[in-house]
C-alpha cells in the first residue's frame, strides 16, 4: 500500500513537471504546435488517474456483479494492500461469508483494521500479513480466491506459478479463480491448464482498465475446474 501510494505521487509530480516543462517551452519558443504533447500528457495522466481510482473500483463491482457472490461465500483475496477493494467485496457479504485478505500490511495492519471496524465489516473481514507462497490455509477451503495486481510483481516466472498453484490448492473443486493483471495473462493461463484447470476466460476491462493508454491494459482471467465461467 505505501509503494502504490509513493508511484502515484512519483507519476503525479512527472507528469506535472513535463506539463509545465512543455507550456514553458511552447511559449519561449513560440512554437505552439509543441502544446500538442502537452495535450497528450495531460490526457494520459487524466485516463490514468480515472484508472488508479474510479475506474478500478468500477472493474472490481463488474467482476463482484459477474460472479454473483453468495452472501456466506468464503472469498480470498489478495490485492495489494487496498483497504478500499476489501470492503467493497465484504459489503456484498453476510456472516458467516468472509473475505480473508493476505498482504505485505506491515505497520499499517493496525490502520486497516480500525477502518475494517468503522466500516462495521469486522465480522466479514480477516487480514493476513503475508505472502502468496505458502498459505496457512486448508485446501478446498474458499469459493472464490481473487489475486488483484498481486501476480506480476513476483519474479522469477517459476515463483508466480507456485503462487498459482497455492492459490488452486486453496480453491474448492467448484471455486471460481480470478486473476486481475496487465501482462501474463497467457502465462497464467499455461500454467492453470498444466494443473488441469482448463476452463478460463479471458476479459478486457476497456478505459476503466487503461493505465495511461491501451498500451497498459487491465484484463481479468477467470478459472474454474469444472462448470462454465
Amino acid at each position: 500500500m505505501r509503494n502504490r501510494a509513493i508511484t502515484v505521487v512519483t507519476i503525479s509530480i512527472i507528469a506535472l513537471l513535463a506539463v509545465i516543462s512543455g507550456l514553458f517551452a511552447a511559449f519561449a519558443s513560440h512554437e505552439y504546435w509543441n502544446l500538442v504533447w502537452v495535450a497528450l500528457i495531460i490526457i494520459w495522466a487524466g485516463i490514468f488517474f480515472h484508472t488508479i481510482s474510479r475506474g478500478h473500483e468500477k472493474i472490481l463491482r463488474r467482476l463482484f456483479d459477474r460472479l454473483s457472490l453468495p452472501a456466506d461465500a468464503q472469498v480470498l483475496a489478495f490485492n495489494a494492500g487496498r483497504p478500499a477493494d476489501i470492503v467493497l467485496a465484504a459489503r456484498r457479504l453476510q456472516a458467516p461469508g468472509k473475505v480473508i485478505s493476505v498482504a505485505a500490511w506491515g505497520q499499517t495492519l493496525p490502520v486497516v483494521k480500525q477502518q475494517v471496524a468503522a466500516a462495521q465489516l469486522a465480522d466479514r473481514v480477516k487480514l493476513v500479513d503475508g505472502g502468496m507462497m505458502n498459505l496457512p490455509f486448508a485446501s478446498q477451503h474458499f469459493d472464490y480466491v481473487i489475486i488483484d495486481a498481486a501476480l506480476h510483481n513476483i519474479t522469477p516466472a517459476i515463483q508466480r506459478g507456485r503462487a498459482l498453484q497455492e492459490a488452486a490448492r486453496v480453491l474448492k473443486a467448484d471455486g471460481t479463480l480470478v486473476i486481475i493483471d496487465t501482462k501474463y495473462m497467457d502465462e497464467y493461463r499455461q500454467v492453470l491448464s498444466n494443473m488441469g484447470i482448463d476452463n478460463i476466460r479471458v476479459i478486457k476491462t476497456g478505459i476503466d482498465g487503461w493505465w495511461g493508454g491501451p498500451w497498459i491494459s487491465t484484463k481479468l482471467l477467470l478459472a474454474k475446474r469444472a462448470a462454465a465461467v
